[in-house]
């Protein structure tokens, strides 16, 4: 267990290692929980999704055309997976494993990278922006809303049909703090960057000295960010203005090539993708 010390007005906790799994996964380069508490895992090279419960049993898995890399789940218990050899994007119900609909670009220049969910959202949608995908267009990478389920790609003449916020052609992973607030993960570098189109300046990037190459970015109930570092081996918590907080898991605890985390519904449980996605951990929060 990390054990870690609390400062006035912030509530932290420790984690210890309940459990760990592998079925037989080719490299797991998502994972998302369900509103029902069950985890989903995108396997990027057996192209399945994997479903397991609250301590990775087994439950389903569904086969998929093309390499399935990241998912988002809203709190509509809408699944969405980018699938960006073919230009794609499922949605899903996720507990069921359904397949909604799916929506591809037939612009070559387009590709869907990353999707996250806007934390608490609520059940209804009106007036609410329940996930954000991040969509490679040319020269950059765009956050796009899913609004009203509408999955915004392009139209048959190849034209966007909606415009997104323009964050970093760079970008491998993202997490929406709130509608408009984003954290991005950025290939080959050691920091977080940092979107908020309603400030000045539009873009920051923030240097964290203790993490090598961050690969995903989660939240929990609290509003601390969590970053796993693949190359550092660890688990930074920031505040939401990316402060350091803490690094509550590092290689003492389990943690080797970490690709991709989440917290579960109860935010009772952390999931780490380790060993470069060949096994997920499951922490206890404590």
């Amino acid at each position: 267990m990390a054990q870690v010390l609390a400062v006035p007005g912030d509530v932290r906790h420790g984690f210890g290692l309940k459990t760990s799994f592998n079925h037989d996964f080719g490299r797991i380069t998502g994972i998302a929980a369900t509103t029902m508490g069950n985890i989903l895992l995108c396997d990027y090279d057996n192209k399945k999704l994997i479903l397991v419960d609250p301590l990775g049993t087994y439950l389903n898995k569904l086969n998929v055309e093309s390499e399935p890399f990241d998912v988002a789940i809203t709190s509509q218990n809408i699944g969405y997976i980018t699938q960006p050899n073919s230009r794609s994007v499922l949605r899903i119900d996720p507990d069921r494993m359904v397949v909604l609909n799916k929506v591809a670009s037939i612009d070559p220049s387009m590709s869907m990278i990353c999707a996250s969910a806007v934390p608490n959202s609520g059940l209804d949608l009106p007036n609410k922006v329940p996930c954000y995908l991040g969509v490679n267009l040319t020269t950059s990478l765009y956050a796009y809303q899913v609004k009203d389920y509408y999955i915004p790609l392009s139209d048959e003449k190849g034209q966007t049909r909606s415009k997104g916020i323009n964050i970093d052609p760079r970008v491998v992973k993202f997490h929406a703090v709130e509608v408009g607030h984003f954290l991005s993960c950025v290939g080959g570098q050691s920091y977080i960057k940092v979107t908020r189109p309603e400030f000045y300046p539009y873009h920051q990037t923030v240097k964290i000295e203790t993490i090598l190459t961050p690969t995903d970015i989660c939240s929990d109930k609290n509003g601390h960010i969590y970053v796993s570092g693949q190359g550092s081996n660890n688990i930074h918590r920031l505040t939401q203005d990316c402060k350091v907080l803490d690094i509550p898991l590092d290689s003492r605890h389990g943690i080797q090539q970490p690709v991709a985390l989440c917290f579960n519904q109860n935010n009772d449980k952390l999931y780490i993708v380790n060993e470069w996605g060949k096994s997920v951990l499951v922490f206890d929060v404590i």
